[in-house]
C-alpha cells in the first residue's frame, strides 16, 4: 500500500532538485502576481471610466505585442543566456506595475496610463515565456519531464483559487476602513510588482548547464531557421495546431461565462464564482492524476484523449442551455477544466520531449503566438453568440475541438504512434 501511495506522489521529487525547487517557487510568485493583476488592473480602469470598453482597449493592450514579440524571444532565448530574459522581463514588469502604483498613490493616474503600462507588461512578459520554457528542462532529467510539466501547469490552476484576491483584498479592506479605494488599489499594485521582482531573483540564483545555441547570423536568421524546422517536421505543426484549436475554440467559452451564468442559468455573482471554481478543482484534479499516472499511459492517449473529450464536454456545457441545470454545468466545468490539464500535460511534455534543446525557444516562442491568438476566438464566440445564442456558440466550439482532434489522428499516422518519435528523440540524447 505505501509503495502505491509512494508511486503517485512520484512527481513531487522533481522538487529534490535544488535549482528546478528555486525555479518553481519563483513561478509561483510570478504566475500569483500575473493573476492578481487582471482584477486589480480591471477594478481601477473600470473605476477611472465606468466603461466596459476600456476594459477591452487593457486587454488587447497587453495581449496583441505577445503575436510578434513570442518569436523574437524564442529566438533570443536560443541564442542567448535565457536566464537573462527572465530577469530582464519579470524585473521590467516590477518596475512598470510599481511606477504605475506609485501613480495611483499620489492620485496622478489616468487610463492611459493604465494601457501604456499593460502595454509594455505584454512586450516584457512575452520576452520571457519562452525563456522559462528553455530553463526549466534544463534543470532535471528528461525522465522528469511529465512530472515538472504537471507541476508547472498546477501553478496556474492552483493560483486561480486564492490570486484574485491578492489583487482586490486590499482595495476592499482599505476602502472599508479608510474610504480611500485607491490606496488599497496603490497596495495590491506594489504586492503585484513583488511577485514578478521574485521570479527574477529567483532566476539569478538558478545555475544553468551549458546548452546548445542557435547559430544563425542574426535574430532574424534564427527566427527563419525555426519556422523552417517546424515547417519541415510535420508533427510539430500538428501539435501546434492543436493547441491553437483548445485555445481559439475550446476556452473561448471561458470568456462567455458571464452571459452563460447570468442569461441562461439565471445566476449571480456567486454562481459564477463557483463556475470559475469547479474549472479550478478540476484542473488541478487532472494535473494530479496526470502527474500520478501519465507516466505509465500513451501520450498519443493522453493528447487525444484530453483534446477530444475536452471539446465533448465543452459541447455538453453548451447543450446544458437546454435543460439549464446548474449541478450539470458545475460537472462540466470541473471536467473542462480536469481536461485541459491533461492535454497540456501532454502537449508540453512532446514538445519538450521532441524539440531539439537548441530549437526549443523559437518552437515554444511560436507555441506562444498560437496562444496569444486564443482572446480572437473569444470574439468569434461573441459575434456567434450576438446572432444566435451563448449556448450555442459555446457547443460550436467544442464541435470545433473535436473536428480538429478526430482529422487530426485520422490522417496523421505521426501522431496516432507518437510514442516512436519520444524514443527516436531519447536515443539521440542517449537514453535508453
Amino acid at each position: 500500500m505505501r509503495s502505491t501511495v509512494s508511486r503517485r506522489f512520484e512527481f513531487l521529487s522533481v522538487l529534490r532538485r535544488r535549482d528546478y525547487r528555486r525555479y518553481w517557487f519563483g513561478l509561483v510568485a510570478s504566475v500569483t502576481s500575473h493573476q492578481a493583476l487582471l482584477p486589480a488592473q480591471g477594478w481601477l480602469v473600470y473605476d477611472i471610466t465606468g466603461e466596459e470598453v476600456a476594459l477591452g482597449f487593457v486587454a488587447a493592450a497587453q495581449a496583441v505585442p505577445a503575436i510578434f514579440f513570442n518569436l523574437v524571444a524564442g529566438a533570443l532565448a536560443d541564442r542567448m543566456d535565457p536566464r537573462r530574459l527572465i530577469v530582464l522581463g519579470e524585473g521590467t514588469v516590477a518596475i512598470i506595475i510599481a511606477g504605475l502604483a506609485t501613480l495611483v498613490l499620489i492620485g496622478e493616474v489616468e487610463v492611459w496610463h493604465v494601457v501604456v503600462s499593460s502595454f509594455l507588461i505584454g512586450i516584457s512578459t512575452s520576452l520571457d515565456q519562452p525563456a522559462r520554457r528553455v530553463v526549466w528542462p534544463a534543470l532535471i532529467e528528461r525522465r522528469q519531464f511529465m512530472f515538472a510539466t504537471a507541476l508547472n501547469q498546477s501553478v496556474w490552476n492552483g493560483t486561480r483559487v486564492f490570486a484574485p484576491m491578492v489583487g482586490t483584498a486590499p482595495i476592499a479592506i482599505a476602502g472599508g476602513i479608510t474610504g480611500d479605494f485607491h490606496f488599497g488599489a496603490a497596495v495590491a499594485l506594489f504586492l503585484i510588482a513583488a511577485g514578478f521582482a521574485g521570479m527574477a531573483i529567483a532566476i539569478v540564483t538558478i545555475r544553468l548547464p551549458d546548452l546548445p545555441r542557435a547559430a544563425g547570423r542574426t535574430v532574424l536568421h534564427d527566427i527563419a531557421d525555426g519556422l523552417r524546422f517546424v515547417a519541415a517536421h510535420r508533427i510539430f505543426l500538428l501539435l501546434l495546431m492543436m493547441s491553437f484549436s483548445i485555445g481559439y475554440f475550446g476556452l473561448s467559452y471561458q470568456w462567455l461565462l458571464p452571459a452563460y451564468a447570468e442569461d441562461v442559468l439565471g445566476l449571480g455573482p456567486e454562481g459564477l464564482g463557483l463556475l470559475h471554481t469547479a474549472s479550478g478543482i478540476g484542473g488541478l484534479i487532472g494535473i494530479f492524476l496526470s502527474a500520478s499516472f501519465g507516466q505509465q499511459q500513451s501520450k498519443a492517449w493522453m493528447l487525444g484523449g484530453g483534446a477530444g473529450l475536452l471539446g465533448l464536454s465543452v459541447l455538453l456545457f453548451g447543450a446544458n442551455g437546454q435543460m439549464q441545470w446548474y449541478w450539470l454545468a458545475l460537472a462540466m466545468a470541473a471536467s473542462n477544466g480536469g481536461l485541459y490539464a491533461v492535454f497540456q500535460t501532454a502537449s508540453n511534455t512532446l514538445l519538450n520531449l521532441l524539440v531539439p534543446t537548441e530549437f526549443r525557444g523559437r518552437v515554444m516562442g511560436l507555441r506562444g503566438v498560437m496562444w496569444s491568438l486564443a482572446p480572437l476566438g473569444a470574439l468569434q464566440a461573441g459575434f456567434v453568440a450576438q446572432y444566435t445564442s451563448t449556448p450555442f456558440a459555446i457547443a460550436l466550439g467544442g464541435g470545433a475541438v473535436i473536428a480538429v482532434t478526430v482529422l487530426a489522428f485520422v490522417f496523421s499516422a505521426q501522431i496516432r504512434g507518437i510514442h516512436r518519435l519520444v524514443e527516436e528523440a531519447n536515443a539521440r540524447e542517449g537514453i535508453a
